[in-house]
């Protein structure tokens, strides 16, 4: 959870409060829940009268106590609370809440909402008696405190609000990031030495140099088309433990791989029923940002929350989606290089070939094999265009008993042979 030292320690909260000064003129200083400064102007050169005070030890801790009591309140009702502080000056204090605990608050103040007349100096003189405080140097400090009309008072607590809540939001939001990246890294790191020591054990000579292969990918993809979340982000770890393992130094292509990963995720989320504009949407989003990070955590951290804003299209797709469907085209793409009939398919979801074949139709807009056979050309297009494999390999690969078929139905889909479609995917390389 955020603390107030994380909070204080951001600088951007110490232009926050000179901002607020500047544009409405009152101070505003953050107190920890004991009302102990912890981010203030010093020596509280702003209220002529609270630097009076505040010269006795005694006059402090009335302070912290007055300050401390007002972060309570303002955290029971949930808003800001305006009050007199001991010395019978105005102030305002916001709450500064994260996971239900007061972390402290931010105090706004100290002003009068009247003209200081002999009443006001009195009343100022009797709370601040035992503090050997001499009437004529109230008198002269009272007259340089701002005075606020009520209306500007409550106007500057609510801003006063709105900037707490702010506050605390964004460095929660940082540090739920933070400890996502941090996670995500260990992970990251126990996943390559996993893949080390398997190179070692299984290698007489120097580790083979490889990319991750396509099983791992097509693995990936189903778990994004079931939504399974946790098998879907260590599958995306094994994946990158690979690439840095391969490309180690090289960014640029590392960046190339997870942008290409990308594209593949977002298929899969489409595919398992995410809305298309959606995704498109986050796509876009994703690859532009992409390009501006410049550090390989950062990078790292990025597919992995390309990967959660996916697996949320997923999980908010239409339930019609989330069905017998849906199962059905996981089935599929988890089993591309097998022999299906949809008879084979439809014993797999429990529904009638005839029942499934009429939603699919319904839901999809095409046939169940019409389906199968474009999701098989398009892993073979991946997998002719990755290095190593040949034709007659990748055709098998990807569930064509005859390399010939394969070839006719790569040509009519693309409009050009699996050989050409090779030689053009390596030259563009």
């Amino acid at each position: 959870m955020t603390s107030l030292h994380e909070i204080v320690a951001d600088g951007a909260l110490s232009q926050v409060l000179r901002s607020f000064k500047e544009a409405t003129g009152i101070a505003a200083r953050v107190v920890s829940p004991d009302g102990d400064p912890v981010l203030a102007p010093s020596p509280w050169e702003d209220c002529f009268l609270c630097a009076l005070v505040r010269a006795s030890g005694e006059g402090r801790c009335r302070c912290a106590q007055s300050y401390a009591r007002a972060a309570q309140q303002a955290s029971s009702i949930g808003e800001p609370y305006t009050f007199q502080c001991h010395a019978g000056l105005i102030c305002w204090a916001a709450p500064l809440v994260a996971g239900g605990e007061l972390l402290g608050s931010i105090l706004c103040g100290q002003v009068i909402m009247w003209d200081p007349d002999d009443f006001f100096m009195d009343e100022v003189a009797q709370r601040t008696r035992d503090l050997g405080i001499r009437r004529s140097r109230i008198k002269s400090a009272a007259t340089r405190l701002e005075l606020v009309p009520p209306r500007r008072v409550q106007s500057a607590a609510e801003l006063l609000s709105a900037m707490a809540t702010y506050i605390v939001q964004s460095e929660d939001l940082a540090l739920k990031q933070r400890n996502e990246i941090y996670r995500q890294q260990r992970l990251l790191g126990e996943a390559i030495q996993e893949r080390k020591r398997l190179e070692q054990q299984l290698s007489v000579g120097p580790p083979v140099r490889s990319m991750y292969s396509p099983r791992q990918e097509r693995e990936l993809m189903g778990a994004v088309r079931s939504g399974r979340r946790a098998e879907a982000k260590r599958m995306l770890n094994e994946l990158l433990a690979d690439i840095f393992l391969t490309e180690p130094t090289r960014l640029d292509i590392i960046k190339a791989r997870l942008l290409e990963l990308a594209v593949f995720l977002s298929r899969a989320a489409v595919e398992a029923g995410a809305e298309p504009q959606l995704i498109l949407g986050l796509n876009y989003e994703a690859i532009q940002k992409l390009s501006c990070l410049d550090a390989l955590e950062d990078v790292c951290f990025w597919i992995v929350g390309v990967l959660d804003k996916f697996l949320d299209g997923v999980a908010n797709a239409p339930m019609s989606s989330s069905g017998p469907i849906r199962e059905c085209i996981c089935f599929m793409h988890e089993n591309l290089s097998s022999r299906l009939s949809v008879t084979d398919i439809a014993a797999r979801v429990h529904v009638s070939p005839s029942r499934l074949s009429h939603l699919f139709k319904a839901e999809t807009g095409t046939s169940i094999m019409s389906y199968l056979v474009r999701a098989r050309i398009d892993e073979a297009k991946r997998l002719l265009a990755s290095p190593g494999g040949n034709v007659n390999q990748v055709a098998e690969q990807v569930g064509f008993a005859d390399p010939a078929h394969f070839s006719r139905s790569f040509k009519r889909a693309e409009g050009l042979s699996p050989s050409d479609y090779r030689r053009r995917a390596i030259t563009a390389e």
